[in-house]
């Protein structure tokens, strides 16, 4: 990327949590995000291990015609040497990702349906927490 990234949306509340929800291509998420497998002898991470046949289940069901999904879910971690800041006004808010960031995104619960729409323009639902 070449320059900053700008994704927008509005801020509210997950239960206790402050979420951005926003929409944005798939393959601009694609681009900025990660998939965090889990790692069933540490415990750390969210995912299961990628199942292709999954993936490109909802790769062909996404580009039919009155298909939909519910937002993707996200991650947005603090990184030591920054990379993104959130902008408010109100209830809106402007997420910028520097050109240099990165995937600073972390698939929480969206590896299979985001897995291969890396080369689809198509709008999704997203939500960060």
């Amino acid at each position: 990327m070449t320059e900053d990234t700008i994704l927008e949306g509005i801020i509210g509340a997950s239960a206790q949590r402050e979420v951005l929800l926003g929409f944005a291509p798939a393959n601009l998420l694609h681009a900025l995000s990660f998939a965090d497998i889990l790692d069933e002898d540490t415990g750390r991470g969210y995912q299961r291990r990628f199942n292709p046949q999954h993936s490109l289940d909802f790769r062909k069901y996404i580009q039919q015609l009155g298909s939909s999904t519910i937002p993707l879910t996200f991650n947005l971690r603090p990184r030591p040497e920054g990379g993104w800041r959130l902008s408010r006004t109100g209830h809106s808010a402007r997420l910028v990702i520097g050109r240099a960031a990165g995937k600073v995104l972390a698939q929480v619960d969206c590896q299979h349906r985001l897995g291969y729409l890396n080369d689809l323009d198509i709008p999704l639902p997203f939500m960060c927490y």
